[in-house]
């Protein structure tokens, strides 16, 4: 960034932001909430033993720690240095060899080691930044991943009924989420980076009692809470 920001509200990512972010809450981060996510990252990544992961805006390192016995490595990167130190305090306390964290631009990829890659994964990334980074991002992904590797995305969906009201209402916005997406748009960009969508679904809300709206009618826009995506590189 021009000014020097790695994000244009890069001072909502101090330390204080890592330690809330996954911070028990009965309606907002309840356990049917990890456990779909972390369901629906397993489908998106399919992982192996020989796989070789890049995660983008791996933040304090939840999501490679979860996937770190089922690949060969994972390679997390962030813009954020104290995301970054938060993601090394706790791989210390872990001991896992396979595992490394690296302050990165998500906008070059091309310098992270490790590479290539068979997967790049934007789990809670897309929506935390513009296309400024998104797009060269994306580009970047394709370049850094090996022929045949795969792009994975989840992220909130914008038609959800639960994004319309926190952007109708005022005081509901999160100062992070400063690019949330609908799904069809997430769809456009990806393929225009060269990829052609492999599987495309859609996770229900964890919200106690709500959430059974979402899982009653999966076909409607309305009830799409999370944009789960894997793509390929295309041929052509």
């Amino acid at each position: 960034m021009s000014d020097g920001k790695f994000a244009p509200n890069a001072d909502v990512y101090e330390a204080g932001y890592y330690e809330r972010m996954y911070r028990p809450h009965w309606f907002l981060r309840n356990r049917r909430k990890y456990e779909e996510r972390d369901a629906a990252l397993l489908r998106i990544v399919r992982p192996t033993p020989e796989s070789r992961v890049l995660e983008v805006g791996s933040a304090r390192g939840d999501t490679a720690f979860f996937l770190a016995s089922r690949v060969r490595h994972i390679v997390g990167i962030d813009a954020s240095p104290v995301a970054v130190v938060a993601a090394r305090a706790h791989l210390a306390a872990l001991d896992l060899e396979n595992v490394r964290f690296e302050e990165a631009d998500a906008r070059d990829l091309s310098a992270v080691p490790g590479g290539p890659f068979d997967i790049a994964l934007l789990a809670d990334f897309v929506e935390h930044v513009l296309d400024d980074v998104l797009v060269p991002c994306l580009a970047s992904a394709r370049k850094a991943l090996r022929p045949g590797g795969a792009l994975a995305i989840y992220t909130p969906n914008r038609a959800h009924w639960a994004e319309r009201i926190k952007a109708a209402v005022p005081g509901l916005q999160q100062r992070d989420h400063i690019a949330v997406r609908p799904a069809d748009r997430v769809v456009a960009l990806v393929q225009a980076a060269g990829f052609c969508v492999e599987d495309l679904f859609f996770c229900a809300s964890p919200y106690p009692v709500l959430g059974a709206l979402d899982r009653a009618f999966p076909m409607v826009g309305l009830c799409r809470f999370r944009t789960c995506l894997r793509a390929v590189t295309s041929s052509s």
